[in-house]
C-alpha cells in the first residue's frame, strides 16, 4: 500500500483543492494543506467548535512526535497552510474528542523535512494522545490510514463531513505520490477515535 500524504480538502460542503510542493533546498515549498471557499468563516481559538478545550500539543509515540499544536484558520487565500515546522489544529473543526471530526495538518516537507515527515509510519492499532490548554489530554488510537487522491478526498465525508462520534484526522503531502510540476497529487490521512475506557 502507497502510504503518504498532505491534506486535501473539502469537496462542496467545505474545502477546494490543495498543492503539494516537493520543497526542496534551493527555496521556500509552496505546500498547501488546504483552501476553503470565502464564504467559510473559521471561529478563533478562543471558543472551541462544540465545545471542549483547545488543543495545545499532539503526542505520537510509535513515530517519536511530540510538539505543541497551534490554532489557526485559513490563509488570506482561503487555504490551511500552517508555516514550516508548525503543526496546526483547524480551529474551524471541532476540538479533539468531542462528537464531530477534527482535523489536524502539517507539512511533511518544506525546504526539507518538516513536522510530519515520519506520518507516514504510523499504522493502524497506534496509540496518539492530545494535550489540551486546560491541562487534560485524550488517548486516540489509528482506525485507518491511507494515501488518498487529493480530488478524491476533496468530497470525502470522513473528513470533511459531519460525525455523530469523536473523529480526529491526521493530514499531510504523501511524499512518495506522482508529482506534476513540483506538486504530489496524493494526501496522507490517518483516521483516529478516542481509546475507550
Amino acid at each position: 500500500m502507497d502510504r503518504r500524504g498532505f491534506l486535501t480538502v473539502a469537496g462542496a460542503a467545505l474545502f477546494g483543492a490543495t498543492a503539494c510542493s516537493s520543497g526542496g533546498s534551493g527555496g521556500s515549498s509552496s505546500d498547501h494543506t488546504a483552501s476553503v471557499p470565502t464564504t467559510s468563516v473559521a471561529p478563533t481559538a478562543k471558543a472551541s467548535k462544540g465545545g471542549g478545550s483547545v488543543p495545545v500539543k499532539l503526542t505520537i509515540p510509535s513515530i517519536d512526535f511530540d510538539r505543541k499544536l497551534t490554532a489557526m484558520g485559513l490563509t488570506d487565500d482561503g487555504e490551511i497552510s500552517p508555516p514550516p515546522g508548525v503543526t496546526q489544529w483547524y480551529n474551524a473543526t471541532v476540538s479533539p474528542g468531542q462528537n464531530g471530526i477534527s482535523v489536524i495538518a502539517g507539512h511533511v516537507t518544506y525546504d526539507g523535512p518538516d513536522v510530519f515527515a515520519n506520518l507516514e509510519k504510523v499504522m493502524v492499532g497506534d496509540q496518539l494522545s492530545v494535550g489540551f490548554a486546560d491541562g487534560s489530554s485524550k488517548k486516540f488510537v489509528v482506525v485507518r490510514e491511507k494515501s488518498v487522491d487529493k480530488q478524491a478526498l476533496r468530497t470525502d465525508q470522513s473528513v470533511w463531513g459531519s460525525s455523530s462520534t469523536p473523529s480526529l484526522v491526521l493530514i499531510t503531502c504523501d511524499a512518495e505520490s506522482k508529482l506534476v510540476g513540483q506538486h504530489h497529487l496524493n494526501n496522507f490521512v490517518v483516521w483516529t477515535k478516542p481509546v475507550s475506557g
